[in-house]
């Protein structure tokens, strides 16, 4: 099973609270092993960690808010900074046996499952991830001829700080998965179960029944800015 790690800050607290409550309303029932994280920057209002817990705590075996240690504002540092707490709380929380699982997909607000079964299908793509020796499982992304990297939106090894502590955060020009591409291809490989059109404005529901990335239907989509994406996951996984 691999554990939930979502990112948010106060430009988008309504996504991401939108999506913990959709990913809570898909599982009927309390999902044991499944262990669900948030991430969120310090200038969040004081409420959001409280609120997490309680939506989350319902349906999820362990459960925590964390407050990112390291901070900046706007495009890249945001992000980046935020992505690096996150590699660092997730390795802290590994040694501290408060994160049990191997595995932690790393994700931001602007993702939506598209299967009920999601988790258990990632899950087992990251069993296979691990068996091939490798630490990180996602969509490889050409942004130009020969220009591959895998989008931070993807699981990552628990301890990943630990065995790199100097592969995160990057430099202040380029978001941190970028900067780092040569480092991560080596040490990951693409799945057919996430993908990603990064910076989507508005997609609709015929889209999204006939996505296919190499002939498999996905179960995590990343890249939607706009609420339509949450409205579709809900009206096809919760009904």
């Amino acid at each position: 099973m691999i554990s939930l790690m979502l990112q948010c800050s106060p430009l988008d607290l309504g996504q991401a609270f939108e999506l913990v409550q959709l990913i809570c309303d898909i599982e009927h029932k309390r999902k044991e092993g499944c262990e669900f994280f948030l991430m969120y920057r310090k200038d969040c209002p004081a409420w959001v960690p409280k609120e997490f817990e309680k939506l989350a705590r319902a349906k999820f075996a362990r459960v925590g808010a964390r407050m990112a240690r390291n901070h900046d504002t706007g495009w890249p540092g945001g992000p980046n900074m935020l992505a690096g707490s996150a590699f660092i709380e997730m390795t802290i929380l590994r040694r501290e046996g408060a994160l049990q699982n191997s595995g932690v997909l790393l994700f931001e607000p602007d993702c939506i499952p598209l299967s009920k079964d999601w988790i258990d299908r990632l899950s087992a793509e990251w069993e296979l991830t691990e068996a091939r020796g490798l630490e990180a499982c996602g969509h490889w992304h050409e942004t130009g001829p020969m220009e591959i990297h895998m989008n931070g939106n993807a699981m990552w090894v628990a301890d990943f700080f630990d065995r790199h502590p100097t592969w995160i955060i990057g430099a202040g020009t380029q978001g941190w998965d970028f900067f780092f591409r040569d480092k991560f291809l080596p040490i990951s490989r693409d799945t057919n179960l996430i993908y990603q059109h990064w910076n989507r404005h508005g997609i609709s529901d015929a889209e999204l029944d006939g996505l296919v990335k190499n002939g498999v239907r996905p179960v995590f989509f990343h890249g939607l800015k706009t609420p339509e994406g949450r409205a579709y996951s809900r009206r096809t996984l919760v009904g």
